[in-house]
């Protein structure tokens, strides 16, 4: 109304924006004045997700320009370190290179994943489909993470429906999710807890888990945990880009499928995800 009355008033183009605290829509409403009578235009665009792309992009150059800071601060400071004098000392010396090379690692791997989350989002990944038993899925990944969870004193089992359809999926990305799970079970639940894999019979579909006895998710964090960059608590999260469940997600949509969690704080977390059958794609 404000923007009509300045129209009326002044003859000239006016422009508000706003927002809609219910809906949580914005808004921008143009007044353009009719030269032909005494009323006017109203335009109304809903600038909805124009916004929250705006937000997005926003906050994915403030994650990323935080996540960088640490390790190049790190490398910052090993490097002056070295350059000291250092770098002669046959027990540091060794010592803060390794350091350096861990560093490297890990913006490598960053670096590594947002180009993978990247493709992903922009479909310029092509799946290499091909029909797959669940169970030899769950075998082939249980073997890639038996070791990481060995060496984090966990037991890591498998339990699996008899008689379950093939699906039609990319093996490799596949796993890519069922590690990022693991790893992330494993990075959370202490010496002497148990991870769970297993799969059964849906309706159109076989739906797969990941359970695990660790510390739990609160539950205002369960609908962030495949944001990018979202982690629960950074305190505790160790190495890591948080870029991990992102990439699963989109992997899981992009089979056709869907992915979610639930958790007890008290009693672990459980990771599910769904994909359809050979027979329900075909």
């Amino acid at each position: 109304m404000e923007a009509w009355r300045r129209c009326q008033k002044t003859n000239l183009l006016q422009s508000e924006s706003v927002e809609i605290p219910s809906s949580h829509h914005f808004l921008q409403l143009i007044a353009i004045p009719d030269t032909h009578s005494s009323g006017s235009l109203i335009l109304v665009q809903d600038l909805t997700r124009v916004r929250r792309l705006e937000t997005v992009r926003r906050d994915f150059v403030s994650n990323i320009s935080h996540e960088l800071r640490t390790p190049l601060a790190s490398l910052k400071a090993l490097t002056e370190t070295l350059q000291n004098g250092a770098l002669s000392d046959p027990t540091a010396g060794p010592r803060f290179l390794g350091r350096i090379n861990a560093e490297v690692d890990a913006l490598t791997q960053m670096a590594q994943e947002l180009l993978d989350l990247s493709r992903i989002e922009s479909g310029q990944v092509e799946l290499n489909l091909a029909p797959l038993h669940p169970k030899k899925l769950l075998i082939s990944a249980a073997d890639r993470m038996r070791m990481q969870t060995e060496r984090g004193g966990l037991n890591l089992s498998i339990k699996c429906e008899e008689g379950l359809p093939n699906i039609r999926a990319d093996q490799f990305r596949l796993e890519q999710v069922l590690v990022n799970i693991i790893h992330n079970a494993i990075k959370f639940t202490k010496p002497g807890g148990e991870i769970l894999l297993g799969a059964e019979s849906i309706v159109g579909g076989v739906r797969f888990k990941v359970r695990d006895t660790g510390v739990g998710i609160p539950p205002e964090s369960l609908s962030r945990i495949f944001e990018r960059f979202y982690r629960v608590d950074r305190s505790r999260t160790g190495a890591g880009t948080g870029l991990g469940l992102s990439i699963s997600r989109h992997i899981i949509e992009a089979h056709g499928g869907k992915i979610w969690a639930e958790s007890d704080e008290r009693h672990g977390s459980v990771f599910y995800f769904t994909l359809p059958c050979l027979s329900v794609i075909s």
